[in-house]
């Protein structure tokens, strides 16, 4: 199998990071310190810092260059997405990184990427060794707070006349579910020629039952423990936004709430109850949050994850993708299918 990373070595990319920032019509650029990050399963992350001159002063900055791989999981990427929904929420209350640069095309890098700001921080990842919380009782309820407010200011956002207009997703409350459902049934042919009837009963079951939507919001479609980066007891960024799109804002509620991102504790993303992450939620965007709806919402984000466990395993198998990760998550599916099971009883 191909190296994920054989057609982006670092000598290839710090080449192409000056041709390009020249480009932009930065006088005299440099990169320095280029390293990958191994963090994130879906784009390649690289961190670096850039020098240019502008007049007689030389400017210095942190930046990430994030690039979608051409067999990645979620291939073909498209950058614009992510970008235009970064600079639409960047300086509110939605802690995310500003960006600079982005393009779908693969001329600058052999792939679609975008370039930002480098954040300071660490992902706590929602797998502890032991089984036990990830956070102590103060350092959980800090970020608890942080993580909601940051997850309702996303849902308020009025997105309406802004860039993000051109997301793809969901106009019609009445169709917000059974488009994300329609969305990951195709992404489930694409990726495996075989019937997997766990997979279409849970469609089914998901379709018959699909909630009426609170309203049309943004929605992040991976928000959870990992996907944000912590420095100094204050979360810094909310990261990979790949798959952001308009729908129902209670499918990211649902998805925090899910087995996959706590484990055995009982807290949601080992930050807080159930009963507490709907009740903040509801109190902070004002929206009336029915039990039954987030546990669709949970149930189809089971159903969802399980149909990127099948996207990993071919992307390994036939794509070329050689990342090891992608492996140990094909090997995870026979138990992913029983979490649906077990989702989907529990939102009956």
């Amino acid at each position: 199998m191909s190296d994920p990373l054989s057609a982006f070595d670092l000598a290839t990319v710090r080449e192409r990071l000056i041709r390009f920032l020249a480009a932009q019509g930065l006088a005299e650029p440099e990169v320095t310190g280029l390293r990958r990050f191994t963090v994130g399963f879906s784009w390649i992350t690289f961190g670096f810092r850039a020098r240019w001159r502008e007049e007689a002063a030389q400017v210095e900055r942190d930046l990430i260059l994030r690039i979608g791989p051409p067999n990645g999981i979620f291939a073909p990427y498209r950058a614009s997405p992510e970008f235009v929904t970064l600079r639409a929420l960047h300086g509110g209350g939605v802690p995310v990184p500003w960006v600079y640069w982005h393009s779908d095309e693969s001329e600058a890098f052999g792939a679609p990427f975008f370039i930002c700001d480098f954040v300071r921080g660490e992902a706590p990842i929602p797998w502890t060794h032991d089984g036990g919380p990830a956070f102590d009782e103060a350092t959980r309820l800090r970020l608890a707070e942080q993580f909601v407010s940051a997850l309702a200011a996303l849902h308020r956002f009025e997105w309406r006349g802004t860039p993000v207009e051109t997301l793809d997703g969901a106009r019609d409350v009445a169709r917000a579910a059974a488009d994300r459902v329609d969305f990951w049934e195709s992404s489930l042919a694409r990726w495996t020629e075989a019937r997997v009837p766990m997979l279409e009963w849970a469609a089914i079951w998901l379709r018959a039952h699909a909630p009426v939507a609170l309203r049309i919001s943004i929605v992040h479609g991976d928000f959870r423990i990992g996907n944000f980066l912590v420095d100094a007891g204050r979360i810094t960024a909310i990261l990979d936004w790949e798959i952001v799109r308009l729908g129902d804002p209670l499918e990211d509620v649902g998805y925090i709430c899910m087995q996959a991102w706590r484990g055995r504790s009982p807290h949601m993303c080992h930050l807080f109850t159930r009963d507490a992450l709907r009740d903040r939620h509801a109190e902070l965007t004002g929206f009336a949050i029915d039990e039954r709806a987030v546990r669709y919402w949970e149930a189809f984000g089971t159903y969802k994850l399980a149909v990127m466990h099948f996207g990993a395993r071919h992307c390994f198998e036939r794509r070329g993708y050689g990342d090891l990760r992608m492996a140990g998550m094909s090997a995870q599916i026979p138990r992913m299918l029983l979490q649906v099971e077990t989702a989907m009883e529990r939102a009956a």
